[in-house]
């Protein structure tokens, strides 16, 4: 049995995984001991390797086409192609149940947690974006800045605040300020991951972005080790606690087109 995970390369090292959206899949897939192997897939390359798999588009561009994002995975065993991070969890959890990625009771929580946790990072992003392009092999750096242009309307470098400036600042501290709610409602019931005893998807979904972060700016960065400091090292513990979910024993392999 083995389960194909697609996710894209890096041009610093083909096997250095980025991207927090198919983090959250690994995260799952290690977890729950469930072999897989990567497959990576350049940015240009996706819409038609991922209509030649049959998965599913995951968002409308504006013109009303279908967009393909990742994660997707592929189980050879049931031939279920599933595309993003939630809806993987979803299917995961419905086909291999132990241990569970959504605990009894959990799923009012998570449906809430999936819908307010992406608001409150939002300053991230102008950060971390255009910080992503700079990781990407030739093509798909040239394909992502063209597309997030399109997208924002304006340079991938015009969106990352410049270093010393007063946006800076003011930005960086909504970021942390985001974090920072969530390690309010966590230390109320004195918990290090949300799970409890164990993790649960709303702590791979954190520990996703984290990671990215953490790869994007690199470990000696002074942005990441700002990040280690905040809320008394509560970022720092909660990643030690999931470290042993981010192996990837198996090297990935370039999607054959």
């Amino acid at each position: 049995m083995t389960i194909i995970l697609y996710d894209f390369p890096a041009k610093r090292n083909e096997h250095t995984a980025w991207n927090p959206n198919v983090w959250k899949a690994r995260y799952s897939l290690v977890y729950k001991s469930l072999p897989y192997r990567t497959v990576l897939v350049e940015f240009p390359d996706l819409e038609h390797t991922m209509r030649e798999l049959g998965a599913a588009p995951t968002e409308t561009k504006p013109d009303g086409s279908p967009k393909y994002t990742l994660p997707v995975i592929h189980d050879t065993v049931t031939n279920a192609v599933v595309s993003d991070s939630v809806a993987i969890a979803q299917y995961l959890d419905e086909t291999y149940p132990s241990p569970p990625l959504f605990p009894n009771g959990t799923h009012a929580f998570h449906a809430s947690f999936n819908d307010l946790f992406p608001a409150r990072i939002e300053p991230m992003l102008q950060f971390l974006l255009p910080s992503i392009a700079s990781v990407l092999n030739p093509r798909s750096e040239e394909y992502f800045r063209h597309t997030r242009k399109e997208m924002f309307g304006m340079d991938l470098t015009e969106l990352y605040p410049a270093k010393g400036s007063e946006k800076r600042n003011r930005e960086w501290r909504k970021f942390e300020e985001g974090f920072g709610m969530l390690d309010k409602a966590m230390r109320k019931t004195d918990i290090l991951i949300m799970g409890g005893n164990a993790p649960c998807f709303a702590d791979f979904t954190v520990a996703g972005w984290l990671h990215s972060f953490r790869t994007v700016f690199g470990e000696d960065s002074e942005e990441w080790n700002d990040v280690l400091r905040w809320h008394e090292g509560r970022w720092h513990k909660f990643m030690k606690a999931l470290e042993k979910y981010e192996s990837d024993v198996v090297q990935p392999v370039f999607a054959r087109l």
